[in-house]
């Protein structure tokens, strides 16, 4: 079992449309098998079997989506696993605990202080997703700050997607009265957005 999947990983253009399509195919025992064989390449393969293997793992939450979380979070060497910290992210924001949030935010760091921004941006997000968003406020707010409208609008738009208008009121109270004014000078795009864009998701 654990061949087919690496035949995939490892030749496939479009690796993760094919795992998905190849679990799907399976049912019962052999669905279960096949799944516990990608988590042992999620931890043990090499970095791009990884990548795949978690990509397809984040997206798909098994049963033991939380089991594989404490066990990737356990390496904090970051320059060495930076290929799959997206994927890894992923995972620990759709589990959303503490343990979980003290890691990404740990990333987070890293991402800002090697430069890594789309890196940062990514992590960011996932810890947006999160009840512990007010713990990257200052983030957020340096953000609005120095960035373009665009940028300020999708980052935004993102928010109120994933926290609600409530906790968006809470965020914008935190802002200068300078940015406050930038922010509802963009508030019918960043409406449009998130409309348009991220809750579209959900069609």
């Amino acid at each position: 079992m654990e061949e087919d999947l690496l035949n995939i990983l490892n030749n496939s253009d479009e690796a993760v449309y094919e795992l998905d399509a190849y679990l799907a195919k399976q049912s019962g025992i052999d669905n279960k098998q096949k799944w516990e064989a990608l988590k042992e390449i999620a931890l043990r393969g090499t970095q791009k079997q990884r990548f795949f293997a978690l990509t397809v793992i984040s997206v798909n939450k098994p049963d033991y989506l939380e089991a594989i979380s404490l066990e990737l979070i356990e390496n904090h060497n970051f320059s060495e696993i930076e290929p799959i910290l997206k994927p890894i992210c992923n995972i620990c924001s759709t589990i959303g605990k503490e343990i979980h949030a003290n890691y990404m935010e740990e990333v987070l760091d890293y991402a800002i202080k090697n430069n890594k921004e789309y890196l940062a941006e990514v992590v960011l997000r996932n810890i947006i997703s999160t009840k512990y968003w007010r713990r990257v406020i200052g983030n957020i707010l340096q953000i609005v700050s120095i960035s373009d409208n665009l940028t300020i609008v999708d980052l935004l738009s993102f928010f109120i997607y994933q926290q609600g208008n409530d906790e968006y009121s809470l965020l914008i109270n935190h802002f200068s009265k300078e940015n406050q004014e930038k922010i509802a000078k963009l508030q019918i795009q960043i409406l449009e957005r998130l409309k348009n864009g991220y809750q579209k998701l959900n069609v």
